[in-house]
């Protein structure tokens, strides 16, 4: 019965967004997305057995369908029936979701996302397929258009801005899908520490230091780590140290030395030797190209 739609008439305009050349991990979380002014025909449908990206057939990804709708009219065809897809509401298809959703007004404006099924996004897979009214559906549509018209304007600071609307739209989306989904005490105080761990990168921060503040022994605080992020509390650390450096290397004058200091590392040679593992190119071989390519 279902299976793999894609129908689109000549007058819809559709612009993807890049996430690749956004700072920090944003195409960890989001495979692809995109804004969408439809008319006079636009069907797409699904099967629910994954993605394909690159081309290969054989490396599908799971992942979770997000539309926002701005204005106009859309409506969907689900295994439980067939529903609207009125202006302000939010459509949310969690991985293995198979539908069809189409045109059903004169227009149609919303925006999309395929979120990958990755741990930040994983209470999704507790949810069932549903389409809600939502104060975020317009905030995360206008976010969308912000990343948009950014991406046209050149200069100095238009990394940082992206970066910095990256993380509004990330929450945006989290306050809009998350409405029933409650954490618990645990994963509260978990995403606390996580908080002030990313406020003070410079302090030493060690397995045990970070299980006792969580009441937690060191395997069990390695395993909620693990459970909550996908990563081990060390490649977590180490994950924002180095995202935060690079953010010092585009947009500052300080030595390797003084970001070494500032992210938690003794010296500029073991900070230069994290960054050569975790990207592959040296500090300052990766600033110079971004000096080249952003000017």
């Amino acid at each position: 019965m279902w299976k793999d739609i894609l129908n689109i008439h000549q007058d819809c305009e559709e612009y993807f967004i890049n996430f690749d050349k956004i700072p920090g991990d944003a195409d960890s979380l989001i495979a692809c997305a995109g804004i969408s002014t439809l008319r006079t025909e636009y069907q797409i449908g699904k099967n629910g057995t994954g993605e394909v990206f690159d081309n290969k057939q054989s490396d599908k990804k799971d992942v979770h369908y997000l539309l926002a709708t701005q204005s106009g009219c859309g409506k969907i065809r689900l295994e439980s029936g067939e529903y609207l897809i009125p202006e302000g509401s939010i459509v949310l298809l969690p991985a293995g979701t198979p539908f069809v959703y189409e045109l059903a007004d004169e227009h149609w404006s919303m925006c999309w996302f395929l979120l990958h099924d990755c741990p930040k996004f994983k209470y999704i897979n507790k949810l069932n397929a549903s389409i809600f009214q939502s104060d975020n559906a317009l905030p995360i549509y206008k976010t969308m258009s912000l990343l948009q018209d950014i991406n046209y304007v050149a200069g100095q600071h238009q990394s940082e801005i992206m970066s910095g609307l990256m993380d509004v739209l990330i929450f945006q989306i989290e306050q809009a899908t998350n409405t029933n989904v409650s954490l618990t005490p645990q994963q509260d105080k978990f995403k606390a520490l996580i908080k002030s761990v990313i406020k003070q990168l410079q302090y030493p921060w060690t397995v045990a230091s970070l299980a006792e503040k969580m009441h937690l022994s060191e395997p069990q605080f390695y395993r909620l780590c693990k459970r909550e992020t996908g990563l081990s509390p060390l490649k977590l650390i180490t994950k924002y140290r180095l995202e935060y450096a690079c953010n010092l290397l585009r947009y500052t004058q300080y030595n390797l030395e003084q970001i070494a200091f500032s992210i938690g590392y003794a010296d500029s040679i073991s900070f230069a030797h994290r960054f050569k593992l975790f990207y592959g190119i040296s500090p300052g071989k990766w600033r110079s190209i971004e000096k080249k390519t952003n000017s």
